[in-house]
């Protein structure tokens, strides 16, 4: 099939980039030390489900600067090059460029997060850990909901480099949406809890005073959704605001899992139509 071409082409330019290289290997090795760290630093029982809430740290803030720095010039740097006409004058429609584009860039994250998640387990596994066919498949859940969020923001990136005509547009719409729910989202919590309160409708400036409604809103970052998704179904937490007893259903972790496969699909299928709609 001719997507295989541009997945094949697309997965070892990815592997020449430097940049995305090393970063990758920065994610590896944080797993491989956070796989190192964690039986040394923890008491009792050492279990991989308690793991994954170690690592939510780093995870949620290496996977989706990759995933972006991946995905975000992977169509608007050909199309604005001129190469994405030529790439289509070929046996080559625009379904083969965006799912090729996704295989082979796509793949490359995949891969480390795999390399960098089983190495960690098998740091924590050996010697201080036990294997049982519960926590393999435990893991093994984990690390498919890690590569799913990794996905989220590998998505978001693609999206908006169809969706886009120039590189620059792309790299301030990509990197932004990286500052907005990474870096500041938590600030942006807390302004709207200031605002809530100096409008009267709230006493105090906790995120647990927040109404729910606004919870929910501010509980839909990919980040946080992950991080509820460990908590619930990994970690059985039931402390915060989202999954606490007296929390509402549409804060738990279900409705969290829900949002989450959302962000995942619907991204991109609006991406691809509209790259589908646009002339080039």
């Amino acid at each position: 099939m001719s997507w295989r071409t541009i997945a094949s082409k697309d997965y070892h330019e990815s592997k020449d980039s430097r940049l995305v290289r090393y970063l990758l290997y920065l994610f590896v090795a944080a797993c491989l030390i956070g796989g190192y760290v964690f039986p040394v630093t923890t008491t009792g029982d050492v279990t991989k489900d308690r793991f994954a809430g170690f690592m939510t740290a780093t995870i949620t803030l290496l996977l989706p600067l990759l995933g972006i720095l991946l995905s975000y010039n992977a169509i608007v740097g050909e199309r604005e090059s001129g190469r994405l006409a030529l790439l289509l004058s070929l046996p080559h429609n625009r379904q083969d460029v965006v799912f090729g584009k996704l295989v082979g860039r796509g793949g490359f994250l995949a891969l480390g997060v795999i390399v960098g998640l089983f190495g960690a387990g098998a740091l924590v596994i050996y010697p201080f850990g036990s294997v049982s066919a519960t926590s393999t498949v435990s893991y093994l859940a984990y690390v498919l909901l890690t590569l799913a969020f990794g996905a989220v923001y590998f998505g978001i990136g693609l999206t908006i480099s169809t969706a886009t005509v120039s590189k620059q547009r792309a790299t301030v719409a990509a990197f932004g949406v990286f500052f907005v729910f990474v870096i500041v989202w938590d600030a942006i919590r807390d302004g709207s809890a200031f605002l809530l309160d100096q409008a009267g409708l709230i006493d105090g400036t906790l995120p647990q005073e927040l109404p729910n409604w606004l919870l929910f809103l501010h509980g839909a970052e990919p980040g946080m959704l992950y991080e509820r998704i460990i908590e619930g179904f990994f970690e059985g937490s039931e402390s915060g605001p989202y999954l606490s007893a007296e929390a509402p259903w549409y804060l738990g972790e279900w409705v969290a899992l829900v949002v989450f496969l959302v962000w995942a699909v619907v991204p991109l299928l609006v991406g691809y139509r509209r790259f589908e709609v646009t002339d080039l």
